[in-house]
């Protein structure tokens, strides 16, 4: 038998170019695509599926692969203080600045294709200062350490008493010792103190600049640049540096353009999020005319204006989400017919929202909870209650992973059980009869988080409390 050797300079038919870069892992088929122009539209007319785009006011993350945008600041004086350093080392600040060296806070103009997430909040922190008040913290913090400093040389020279060393003053010896054991705690505390005068000294003078800046209209002592951190999956740093001539914003969206623009069909996206903190700002700079068709969408800011916004990208506008996630989840946001048609309702880190009531007022058959609280053992009982009377059916699952010890699901189960006289104990579970041959398990288990884009609230054990509507299984 024999076997054709392959031609190594026949060229791949446009159907089989397409057919191997819709395999491709899709950060290598967008860096192929950028070194191999002649392919780029080969590469556009191909679906584009994606297991997760996630975006935060730092970038954006393609699934395993992250693209950081920050202001990287370098001193014309040589010199920058910590907290400079601190952001260049992380890739820069992930902020504009003005020309003074003030943060801004504001996004400029919108163009098409711009998806608005969450705009600053009204209040500036910086812009409720004024320079008398800068500088008078500035001034006190200066005195205050020259005071620690004065008081730290008037310890250290206080001379020691000698003590003659007989029986009869061993009583003088031990409150020499005690003496000098007193000078020495108060020496150490005073040098702690002197480090943190030191820190917050260094602090202030970085912000008094930016003040006397403004004042006499003279540009910040910083040369600026944008950095691009790219960090693959395991774990190879790529850096790209530009001139600071367009804002994170528009450098964000050219790239993100390059990646998504010109698409002959929708994206297709199992996981799209949307992450920012209270107070900051998020746009979202897609390609004008970008289509998705998202599985799982997970949202911060208002999630009713959000879903709003989101439609105008979306293929199919009208299908319900397999799942919605949201850390900033209101009680009159479970009114809006994207929640209450969603598969899964997710809920992340919400504190200050009536479960019971939430429960209650939502059709979803699949509730998840994290992070939330507090939730009491009668709180359990009374979602149980409502969901054997309203929503019983076959496949209901709530699940709340908001108890911090085993001994607090212990006493939920414990709970239950004592509510429900019918109910079948097992270890870890109680089982509760419905009818229709279904039964309702409500069970407990140790439940780690782990939320990549958000390092504060990952790995954190937690006990999970699970109610599920389940077949029964009795004979």
């Amino acid at each position: 038998m024999s076997f054709a050797i392959p031609d190594a300079d026949r060229k791949l038919s446009y159907e089989c170019l397409k057919s191997v870069l819709q395999r491709l892992e899709v950060n290598f088929r967008f860096r192929l695509a950028q070194r191999l122009p002649k392919i780029s539209l080969a590469e556009k007319a191909v679906p584009l599926y994606i297991s997760k785009l996630s975006f935060s006011d730092e970038g954006f993350q393609l699934d395993d692969t992250k693209y950081r945008f920050g202001v990287l600041c370098q001193s014309r004086n040589g010199h920058a203080p910590e907290i400079v350093n601190s952001d260049n080392r992380r890739g820069g600040r992930p902020r504009d600045f003005d020309r003074f060296g003030f943060v801004k806070r504001s996004f400029p103009e919108l163009s098409p294709g711009d998806l608005l997430i969450q705009d600053y909040s009204v209040i500036n922190p910086e812009r409720l200062s004024t320079f008398e008040s800068v500088e008078a913290r500035l001034v006190s913090t200066q005195r205050m350490l020259s005071d620690l400093e004065k008081e730290k040389m008037e310890l250290e020279n206080v001379q020691e008493n000698t003590a003659e060393k007989n029986s009869e003053e061993s009583d003088q010896l031990d409150r020499i010792r005690e003496q000098i054991l007193s000078r020495e705690e108060r020496l150490e505390k005073i040098n702690e103190s002197i480090q943190r005068s030191k820190r917050t000294l260094v602090f202030e003078e970085y912000i008094f600049q930016r003040f006397k800046c403004r004042r006499d209209n003279i540009p910040s002592p910083y040369d600026k640049h944008i950095q691009l951190t790219k960090t693959s999956s395991d774990g190879t740093v790529h850096i790209e540096r530009m001139e600071y001539n367009k804002t994170l914003m528009e450098a964000r969206k050219y790239l993100l353009c390059k990646f998504l623009g010109n698409r002959q069909l929708a994206i297709k996206i199992n996981s799209l999020s949307f992450w920012v903190l209270m107070g900051d700002g998020l746009v979202i700079g897609f390609p004008e005319g970008i289509k998705l068709d998202v599985q799982k969408l997970t949202t911060s800011g208002n999630v009713s204006e959000v879903l709003k916004r989101v439609e105008t990208v979306l293929e199919h506008p009208n299908r319900p989400f397999v799942c919605l996630e949201s850390d900033t989840f209101k009680m009159e946001d479970a009114q809006n017919p994207k929640v209450r048609e969603a598969e899964t309702l997710a809920l992340l880190h919400i504190y200050f929202l009536d479960y019971v009531a939430l429960c209650r007022e939502v059709p979803n058959k699949r509730i998840v909870v994290t992070f939330g609280g507090p939730v009491l053992p009668v709180h359990f009982v009374t979602i149980i209650e409502d969901l054997i009377e309203t929503k019983g059916t076959l496949g209901t699952c709530y699940e709340f992973a908001v108890l911090r010890k085993k001994k607090e699901a212990k006493k939920v189960l414990r709970r239950i059980r004592e509510r429900f006289e019918n109910a079948v104990v097992g270890e870890r579970l109680v089982t509760i009869p419905l009818p229709s041959e279904l039964q309702l398990d409500v069970s407990y288990a140790p439940y780690r988080t782990y939320y990549p884009d958000n390092s504060f609230y990952s790995d954190i054990p937690m006990y999970k409390i699970k109610m599920e509507v389940v077949q029964s299984q009795t004979n």
